[in-house]
């Protein structure tokens, strides 16, 4: 059986992330978000895949235009949260944190959300996994996509992104470092649907110089980044793509 293929993108801002991260760079007047890229790359494509876009709440508004055209063509949309902060510990306030992440962008598009990752696939220390699974159900999720695996007693249906000997490989990040073949072989020899993860700003978003940058944080970010979208495009001719809320 052919491995269905899911291309998933983290809809986030660069610069908002480095804030986060506690190295805050100024944003550039006029920076591009990259999703204009990224719906050319969709557009041209031969076969019609579709992609599921995980939007970050408060960032939404910022990228609604472009959002709203990649909706249009039947792209599906999902939840990254309501900002890029740690999943908060307590059970009643992770599920309105949650629920708040999912209801700006339904809110925003008139589009029901099914789906969420956490901003790191992080899950809170103060839960574990089945008590997470059950949160994300309560919290009106039917699928998520992280690099955990509760298995069939999860109460959402559980799309882990592509891992090959515990590194998750179906990042963008990692497979900017990595030889095409690694990818394609870690596909092709995927249990269930393969899900690959990107970033917005991988498709040609303004971000600084690699002659800018001055840490080591900086650099993760930043060196071989402009690969990634070949990395996609690669990917997407070989394998198409379905959207998560479409696999069997």
């Amino acid at each position: 059986m052919t491995t269905e293929v899911c291309l998933t993108v983290d809809v986030e801002d660069w610069y908002d992330g480095m804030a986060v991260l506690g190295r805050p760079i100024a944003r550039p007047r006029g920076a591009h978000s990259g999703l204009s890229g990224l719906a050319s790359l969709l557009t041209s494509a031969e076969g019609g895949p579709t992609v599921t876009l995980f939007v970050i709440g408060n960032y939404a508004d910022a990228v609604r235009a472009e959002l709203g055209d990649l909706v249009d063509c039947g792209h599906e949309l999902a939840s990254h949260g309501p900002d890029h902060g740690r999943l908060p510990e307590d059970p009643a306030v992770l599920v309105e944190w949650l629920r708040t992440g999912r209801s700006m962008v339904e809110d925003l598009f008139q589009r029901p959300i099914r789906g969420f990752r956490s901003p790191r696939f992080d899950i809170p220390r103060t839960l574990n996994l089945a008590h997470y699974r059950d949160l994300l159900a309560e919290a009106g999720f039917h699928y998520v996509s992280d690099t955990s695996r509760l298995g069939e007693h999860s109460p959402v249906r559980e799309l882990p992104v592509l891992t090959s000997h515990r590194v998750p490989i179906g990042g963008g990040s990692y497979q900017r470092m990595l030889p095409g073949v690694a990818v394609t072989a870690a596909v092709d020899s995927a249990p269930g649907p393969a899900v690959l993860y990107y970033h917005s700003y991988d498709f040609g978003a303004t971000l600084p110089s690699t002659g800018s940058i001055r840490s080591l944080a900086e650099a993760k970010q930043l060196v071989g980044r402009r690969r990634v979208a070949r990395v996609f495009s690669r990917v997407l001719r070989r394998y198409g793509s379905k959207a998560c809320g479409h696999v069997r």
